[in-house]
């Protein structure tokens, strides 16, 4: 079984503002609105604002969003709170890293350093937490990436649910689908989530340019495709059965690997993997029941070993191992399918979603 750096990439946390110090000026004038007496010098307090956005960029491509407002705490009461989009940018060049318990110091501090707020480390990790995208990296051809998202389709109990594009510009595979392709996490649903496959390589070459340019993350990016899942909101966290995990630091210290395989779970019927069909024209019968069972998702160590028989004597074995290795180096078989699909079956096994192999001669 693969062992993926599993890592949250983004989430709105939200800090009581009571254990908060506001130290940007904007950000203080925008929140709080007194009325001076020119005669007395006194002030008074006119208005609290919520709701108003303040955004601090970087010269390098990132951005600080915070906003102050009101939250319920619970039935019948509210509170104001310090809300921030923490994204994995916030690391630099700790980027691929991502936020997890090992790296929350380090956030932290990064965001303290930037002077809009101050609170407690311990504060920090006790925030709340919303809309949250839980990540993980693996390494990826364009050409796997493709028999992937094929095999998305294939599998899904929703295909209408997936939409998927090749370009130069933009790879990717997500659900669920849009009218527009637009925006899709606004139409997501805890029934429902956002879950998206894309390229990081593309993603730094063509989007976040800046901020790949500037932490030099280039070649970490090469051939890299990342995976995305959202938590959208307390329903959802509910259906996963997380409720309990009430701050950002006891998400961080949980078992993300099922909270992700729950999540892409729900797309698939009995939790199966059906691998993508592909028909080849008739050659001669070896080559194509070998392509045939290559293009229903064979994998290389399923292939080698309908070759290497133990029900054969030993001359037939050798016989039959030395024509698999030639039929493999001669390219006669689909090597590319083949291991395209092998990169498949353990991202599918990975994410909690079995393998069903249907030959069907």
């Amino acid at each position: 079984m693969n062992d993926y750096n599993i890592k949250v990439d983004s989430a709105k946390i939200s800090i009581p503002l009571q254990n908060c110090e506001i130290l940007h000026k904007e950000l203080q004038d925008q929140f709080i609105l007194y009325k001076t007496n020119l005669e007395t010098g006194e002030t008074d307090l006119v208005k609290e604002y919520t709701g108003d956005t303040f955004i601090k960029k970087t010269e390098y491509g990132t951005y600080y969003e915070i906003c102050i407002e009101t939250q319920a705490v619970k039935i019948g009461t509210s509170d104001k709170f310090i809300s921030i989009l923490v994204n994995s940018k916030h690391l630099g060049k700790d980027y691929f890293k991502g936020i997890t318990k090992e790296t929350l110091p380090k956030l932290y501090e990064n965001i303290m350093l930037e002077n809009i707020f101050k609170c407690s480390f311990d504060d920090f990790k006790k925030a709340r937490y919303q809309d949250t995208d839980i990540a993980f990296d693996f390494k990826c051809t364009d050409d796997h990436f493709e028999v992937l998202k094929q095999n998305i389709k294939a599998s899904t109990l929703y295909p209408e649910l997936w939409t998927y594009t090749s370009k130069k510009n933009n790879s990717g595979i997500w659900t669920p689908a849009t009218p527009t392709n637009i925006k899709p996490r606004d139409y997501a649903t805890p029934s429902k989530p956002y879950i998206k496959f894309y390229s990081k390589e593309i993603d730094f070459t063509y989007k976040s340019i800046d901020f790949a340019n500037h932490f030099k993350l280039h070649n970490e990016a090469k051939e890299i495709v990342r995976f995305e899942a959202t938590i959208k909101n307390s329903k959802h966290k509910q259906l996963l059965k997380i409720s309990h995990l009430k701050t950002f630091d006891q998400l961080l210290n949980s078992d993300l690997k099922k909270i992700i395989t729950d999540i892409f779970k729900r797309y698939f019927e009995k939790r199966k993997f059906v691998k993508q069909t592909e028909h080849t024209p008739m050659d001669k019968l070896l080559i194509e029941l070998t392509n045939l069972a290559i293009s229903k998702g064979a994998t290389k160590n399923e292939i080698y070993k309908a070759f290497d028989r133990n029900d054969v004597s030993r001359m037939s074995n050798h016989n039959l191992v030395t024509k698999y290795h030639k039929l493999y180096s001669e390219n006669l078989i689909k090597k590319d399918v083949l291991e395209a699909n092998e990169t498949s079956k353990n991202i599918f096994e990975f994410l909690g979603v079995s393998e069903q192999l249907k030959i069907n001669l």
